[in-house]
């Protein structure tokens, strides 16, 4: 077992100097070479973390809000640890080529120790793939998809998120219980394929019926032929399993439409968010839907948290906030608790280790802990939308609430479910 996550000694942190000389166009072929570096020669108690994300374009929301709660957790452990931590930064523009070119600048030339961010599970996978063949530590901040701890898992790349088919298990019970045949409507890449196919999956396992699916593209401006579709077919209930602002985008055709009079809506990864831009009646429509956190969670440490988000971002807290901070928290005290940055150190450091730093008191409790597959296992949360009267906007939006809290024992995948094979 890991020791406890107050440890505060360092090692020097990992420069990747032969990769600084290369250069971004010619690192592509230094696969192996970055990894003979392993266990560098710099500054003790000092450490360069490097965030890639979107902070352009249609994801741009998730990724500032990710990199707030990163900045904020780096704060908060250079007061407890004594450590200093700088923050580097590379927009991925939600494109896998950009977010590959990122993260290579960013162990390159800005020498990262270790690195995180990701909004698009595609982008995750491309930065994650690369960060692993090259022994460089990679948290891929806020992506579901099940292939990062599944088929597509690297031996260095964690996922601190809950996993598409832990949200969709979370939802499952609630779906089961709400409708006896389902339409799917998902976005057409890795993370709506695979939210596609574990809630196909936890429905059929209820003995409930999939009717019909369609895969539409990302982004995109227009869903009523996906959403006629849904409405001329024999379902009862309708899933949403559409990525970022596009849900907004949805959820308002389908009540231009007056679906949510006929059907049970439901989603299964809740970010408040997507449903503060749409005024407080629309944002009722939400029948069900799954959640990694959120300002619904609530306890004192949980307050606590949104209050400091509140004082510390442009954007009210909600789970993304968590999701950067978490990757952070548990990063740096891997390093600290390896006294190294190396990734095989670090990696020796998760897997196993049972969390006890602040993250877990926010979530409420339970048990959380890094699986062989790099999974977070944690818990999440089912929730329904707050009555408009009782939806608060001071001092920050909370237009939710919970309806259970599930452990995340109850809704991983087994690994031998996940197709993950690491050694």
């Amino acid at each position: 077992m890991a020791t406890n996550d107050g440890q505060s000694h360092v090692r020097r942190r990992t420069v990747l100097k032969s990769a600084g000389v290369a250069g971004v166009a010619g690192i592509g072929g230094l696969s192996g070479c970055l990894s003979s570096l392993s266990g560098g020669d710099s500054d003790v108690n000092e450490l360069s973390v490097g965030y890639a994300t979107s902070l352009s374009g249609p994801f741009a929301v998730f990724g500032q809000a990710g990199l707030d709660g990163a900045r904020l957790a780096a704060s908060d452990l250079e007061e407890e640890l004594g450590v200093t931590i700088d923050v580097a930064t590379g927009d991925t523009e939600v494109d896998p080529a950009t977010g590959l070119q990122r993260i290579k600048r960013l162990v390159s030339e800005d020498d990262v120790d270790m690195t995180m961010g990701g909004v698009s599970s595609s982008v995750a996978l491309k930065m994650g793939t690369w960060a692993s063949e090259n022994s460089v530590t990679y948290m891929a901040t806020g992506s579901h998809s099940d292939a990062i701890s599944g088929g597509s898992c690297a031996q260095y790349m964690y996922q601190p998120t809950a996993s598409n088919s832990m949200l969709a298990n979370t939802i499952g019970e609630q779906m089961v219980g709400a409708a006896d045949s389902w339409y799917l409507i998902y976005s057409d890449y890795t993370w709506g394929q695979t939210a596609q196919s574990a809630v196909t999956s936890a429905l059929e396992d209820g003995g409930k019926e999939v009717v019909g699916k369609a895969a539409a593209p990302f982004p995109s401006d227009d869903y009523t032929p996906y959403l006629n579709e849904a409405a001329d077919s024999d379902a009862d209930g309708i899933g949403l399993l559409v990525a970022g602002l596009d849900l907004r985008k949805a959820a308002n055709q389908a009540m231009a439409k007056g679906i949510q009079d006929d059907f049970t809506l439901a989603m299964h990864q809740l970010e408040d968010v997507v449903y503060w831009g749409l005024d407080k009646e629309n944002a009722g429509i939400l029948d069900t839907a799954g959640q990694v956190w959120g300002p619904a969670v609530d306890n004192d440490a949980s307050n606590e948290f949104c209050e400091r988000i509140a004082e510390n971002s442009e954007t009210d807290p909600y789970v993304r906030h968590l999701l950067g901070y978490m990757s952070m928290d548990q990063s740096v005290r891997a390093a600290v608790r390896a006294d190294s940055t190396a990734a095989e150190d670090m990696r020796g450091e998760l897997v196993g280790h049972e969390v006890e730093s602040d993250i877990k008191a926010i979530k409420g409790g339970g048990d959380m802990y890094w699986r062989e597959n790099n999974q977070l296992v944690q818990p999440t949360f089912s929730v329904e939308a707050r009555s408009q009267d009782e939806m608060t906007d001071d001092p920050y939006k909370n237009w939710f609430q919970t309806t259970k809290t599930f452990a995340g024992d109850d809704v991983a995948r087994s690994l031998s479910e996940t197709g993950c094979n690491l050694e």
